[in-house]
């Protein structure tokens, strides 16, 4: 019990700070007291469509609602299927893109939508951006941005692939506000729409997720049909808790949500440092075999250098041996004996050179005669050929024959 007393106390401070930061700039500072609709999307229900198609899938898994946009060629919207006739309320929700590859990438929530289809506003988050539109009949109206970039602001508050962004929109009589990961972004006014549905986004080509949603409203602004469900809460259907209790388990649960998102994504950093270290050392690793392959082969360039070091020793030895001799005129016959010896040598390679260049003489000219007896015997058997069957030719000498075609076809 005192450790859940601490963790209620610490929500409590928690709340309370993000409140008075936020309240700080916002122009809508109504009291959304009442819960409209809280969804976690722990399990299907009857409020979010499953779908599995060539175009789309949508499914609810693990908690959470994925929305994946197989088409490249247009968004789609996925429309809460609950009744409201709310004029004022706040809307908290967490979603996430996962993957796009299209440009336009991009998911994000409608509300405030017109059952003709010809009003309500878009709020989509991209990699790094954000855009609000609004439906003006068959057209789309920037909100903020221009025409050039598509309505899309840069913004450093909006996180990027793989990671949750917490949305929260806010109206009371006709005023808006809009904040991204308790930031506020903007606010604006629209007086055409008293009431509208609710619904998410998906970009083309894109694949992103919703954690949550949760619909707060004033008790004044309350006017739907109760609704059954087990995964979901909404106004009406819940009459046994205190009002004040419900409101205060559903934004420790919005809390609880979000510091789960951080504490996931600190993970997948803390993942991705452990991973470069991890690599860092298989780096290092491969580095050290570098090392010791680069160190074997120069201690065996060094050991081969040595056995070659001792040979010219000995070698050296050797001559410096027959130096002496020579030097010191031990034996002066030496000298003499070396130069008859390489004279007569000198003799003999010229009288071998000699003999050779006769023999490769004799050679040649043997091999051109040899050559130019073939050349007449060839010529020789052709002409008798030539003569045979000329003579073979004028004998057997008969009438052509004509060969059989058939006529042209009409």
């Amino acid at each position: 019990m005192p450790k859940l007393n601490c963790l209620i106390i610490s929500l409590v401070v928690c709340l309370i700070s993000i409140s008075a930061k936020v309240y700080s700039q916002i122009s809508i500072n109504e009291k959304f007291d009442q819960l409209f609709l809280g969804e976690n999307f722990d399990s299907s229900n009857t409020f979010w469509s499953t779908v599995s198609n060539s175009d789309n899938l949508l499914i609810v898994q693990e908690g959470e609602y994925i929305m994946h946009r197989k088409s490249t060629v247009s968004p789609f919207a996925v429309m809460g299927n609950f009744s409201n006739d709310l004029t004022a309320f706040k809307l908290v929700t967490s979603i996430k893109l996962d993957k796009t590859s299209a440009v336009d990438g991009s998911i994000g929530l409608i509300f405030m939508a017109q059952a003709d289809g010809k009003g309500g506003f878009i709020f989509e988050i991209n990699r790094n951006s954000y855009r609000l539109r609004q439906i003006d009949g068959g057209n789309y109206k920037y909100i903020c941005g221009n025409s050039k970039t598509g309505g899309w602001v840069e913004s450093s508050y909006v996180k990027g692939l793989n990671l949750p962004n917490l949305i929260e929109i806010r109206t009371y009589n006709h005023s808006y506000d809009l904040l991204i990961n308790n930031n506020y972004i903007l606010s604006f006014t629209e007086s055409g729409y008293n009431a509208g549905s609710f619904g998410f986004i998906i970009g083309p080509a894109s694949k992103g997720k919703a954690d949550f949603m949760y619909l707060f409203t004033t008790s004044k602004a309350v006017k739907t049909e109760s609704s059954s469900d087990s995964n979901n809460s909404v106004s009406g259907q819940n009459t046994t808790m205190p009002e004040t209790d419900v409101m205060a388990l559903a934004e420790s649960i919005i809390l609880l949500k979000t510091q789960m998102n951080k504490l996931s994504e600190e993970n997948d950093d803390l993942k991705q440092i452990i991973q470069a270290m991890r690599g860092g050392e298989n780096e290092n690793e491969k580095q050290k075999e570098n090392y010791n392959k680069q160190l074997k082969e120069y201690e065996a360039k060094i050991k081969m250098s040595a056995t070659s070091y001792d040979s010219l020793v000995k070698v050296n030895t050797d001559l410096l041996r027959y130096k002496e001799m020579v030097m010191g005129n031990d034996n002066g016959d030496l000298v003499i004996n070396l130069s008859k010896n390489l004279k007569k040598e000198k003799i003999l390679n010229d009288e071998l050179l000699k003999s050779n260049k006769a023999l490769t003489d004799s050679l040649l000219q043997l091999k051109n005669e040899l050559k130019n007896s073939k050349t007449k015997n060839t010529e020789s058997t052709v002409n008798n050929q030539k003569a045979k069957s000329a003579s073979e030719n004028d004998a057997e000498k008969k009438p052509e024959k004509k060969e059989f075609v058939l006529p042209k076809e009409n």
